[in-house]
């Protein structure tokens, strides 16, 4: 199973993104409550796409893929934005240091760690592809 979504990259079709991805969800039969916090992991992740590697350039494309493999779920975030090679270092972060030091960012990609299973960050030709993993437990999916 494959679904895909291209938007624009403009903050107001977020929106569309969590519509999309609740109605492919629904689908593939993921538990609610593993829905919601999909949902939330993918939306911050296009929202640090859109805003700060394409800086709202509506001329450019964000595209979705969501594929099932078996007991895991799979999306692609995929744009041709600026790409921040060191983001895994905010998985180790600790989020009351975070909360303590009163920071603008770095709570979203926090987050975005902890409820994703893995998350990968590559380059496929001029395009930077994200890719996150969620394992389903049976019942799930």
């Amino acid at each position: 199973m494959n679904n895909s979504f291209t938007t624009v990259c403009a903050p107001e079709r977020l929106s569309d993104i969590r519509r999309f991805l609740h109605r492919v969800l629904a689908e593939i039969g993921v538990a609610e409550s593993v829905k919601q916090e999909i949902v939330l992991a993918v939306d911050e992740a296009c929202a640090n796409a859109i805003i700060h590697g394409n800086h709202c350039d509506e001329t450019r494309h964000l595209l979705l893929e969501v594929k099932q493999e078996d007991d895991k779920l799979v999306v692609e975030i995929s744009d041709v934005g600026s790409f921040e090679s060191d983001l895994a270092a905010h998985r180790d972060r600790n989020i009351e240091d975070l909360i303590a030091q009163r920071r603008k960012g770095g709570l979203g990609l926090k987050l975005i760690y902890t409820i994703m299973d893995q998350v990968d960050y590559y380059r496929e030709g001029s395009r930077n592809i994200v890719a996150l993993t969620k394992r389903l437990r049976l019942g799930e999916a």
